[in-house]
């Protein structure tokens, strides 16, 4: 792909940078889309070529034959490209040391406490698709434009692009993360399960969702939000009909996250001020904390973020058997069943976070493991004031490859190395249609007026 003709508007802006943010040289952008992928992940594979090239013919940009989701606009089922394939070896307690180098500390945690845990390592696919060619053109396009305000809190002047491709700091890692590439309107459903150490689960949310990512509305030419959603809470019964909507601003260094709560039963929307940093999330069974939603949510402004580099890591990835799954076929007595879980070993960018001086949190040093090929978040672990391991997330990232073909990560599992608990979050649950594009939403659909006026009692 040729981009020479950016090259002359680039070196025009290239002196226009914002504060944390040295913009990529003009050598460095003639890379995207010859050495780097539109999203800047390194085309080539690894020397033992246990990693391939990344190859778009290859990646999952359409729906294989016979696919029959049960909603017709798409999600599930899908049908698995990769389900013949067999296990090349897997990881137990026995055999760990030999591949630590490639483990996070939250999997070896659990392969040390229980002997049935395993990882089982498929073949690499680089399956994750490439950016629409918009999306490309606009991010080689517009590359000097983005800038992080205050310290990495905002992002500005970017829009429908990937705002750092080639990134030099943890905080343009994570506002990549933030702004992964999505389809810009979407409607889901799921659940989420707490399953305790004995191995019960209960059913903490049964969700539908409004969720909208207006920075990609390549319609539009700037965007104020890098998320908005609308979560109804359809079950367990004592929460049927609650609702939560969450607004976050791309310049958390003008204005903070908001989020709002609707209950049924007093016919009233509150401003919901506790739902971020540190306060825990009920809606996910209590085991996380507000900012750990998806690995990361919310204001940077309590941690320094480093960023440690790319790393060859074991993750879970193409996990149609997974996130799709019957609840009862996952639960096994302190973790997921590894039957449905498979592995594959891909390049992560690092990063770390460690609390700024003065300031408190729970958790005060996390690491996260981000996939190259799409920004989605692989891995997390958090750590507690005396560097114990406490929390851990493994995501379950698959292709949706429907319509507008998009990388899929928000089915977690999330473990409690503390208690033995771990949550099943945002999952299919085999009974659920998932994800599906919707047209925009009316301009007051994610509203708090809109919360009250169609909530029931």
């Amino acid at each position: 792909m040729n981009y020479k003709k950016y090259l002359l508007s680039f070196a025009v802006c290239s002196a226009v940078v914002g504060q944390g943010f040295a913009a990529p040289s003009a050598d460095e952008v003639k890379q995207l889309g010859s050495t780097l992928t539109g999203f800047g992940a390194t085309v080539a594979g690894n020397a033992s070529g246990s990693i391939p090239a990344y190859d778009p013919a290859r990646a999952l940009t359409r729906a294989p034959a016979g696919y029959a989701p049960q909603d017709p606009r798409g999600g599930f089922p899908y049908l698995d490209p990769y389900a013949g394939e067999r296990p090349l070896f897997s990881i137990t307690a026995g055999n760990m040391a030999q591949y630590a180098d490639k483990l996070d500390e939250g999997n070896k945690a659990l392969l040390m406490r229980y002997p049935q845990y395993r990882i089982d390592v498929y073949p690499t696919h680089r399956s994750a698709p490439p950016l629409p060619q918009w999306a490309h053109d606009n991010t080689v396009k517009n590359i000097a434009k983005p800038r992080l305000e205050a310290g990495g809190l905002g992002l500005a002047d970017a829009h429908a692009q990937v705002p750092f491709p080639i990134p030099e700091s943890g905080a343009e890692v994570m506002w990549n993360f933030n702004t992964r590439f999505f389809r810009p309107y979407e409607v889901g459903n799921f659940v989420t399960y707490l399953i305790d150490s004995a191995g019960n689960k209960t059913l903490v949310t049964d969700s539908t969702v409004l969720f909208e990512k207006q920075y990609w509305d390549n319609g539009k030419t700037h965007s104020e939000f890098s998320t908005r959603l609308l979560n109804t809470n359809r079950g367990p019964a004592a929460k049927s009909g609650s609702k939560d909507m969450r607004h976050t601003p791309l310049r958390l260094d003008q204005r903070s996250d908001s989020a709002w709560a609707y209950t049924p039963g007093q016919r009233r929307v509150r401003l919901a001020p506790e739902f971020k940093y540190d306060t825990v999330s009920a809606m996910y069974g209590g085991l996380i904390t507000f900012d750990e939603i998806n690995g990361f949510d919310g204001k940077m402004d309590r941690f320094d973020f480093k960023l440690l580099g790319k790393q060859e890591m074991y993750i879970p990835y193409n996990t149609y058997r997974t996130s799709g799954a019957a609840t009862d076929d996952l639960v096994r007595q302190g973790y997921a069943n590894p039957d449905l879980v498979r592995w594959e070993l891909h390049r992560v960018w690092v990063v770390e976070a460690t609390l700024k001086p003065g300031r408190r949190h729970s958790a005060p040093r996390k690491l996260f493991y981000l996939d190259e090929d799409s920004w989605s978040m692989a891995l997390y672990n958090a750590y507690d004031a005396s560097n114990k391991l406490l929390r851990s997330q493994n995501f379950t990232p698959f292709v949706a490859y429907e319509g507008v073909p998009v990388m899929r990560s928000e089915a977690v599992i999330i473990y409690d190395h503390s208690k033995g608990h771990y949550s099943l979050a945002s999952m299919a649950g085999g009974v659920r249609t998932g994800w599906f594009t919707s047209e925009p939403f009316s301009p007051n659909a994610l509203s708090s007026a809109a919360m009250a006026g169609s909530g029931i009692r």
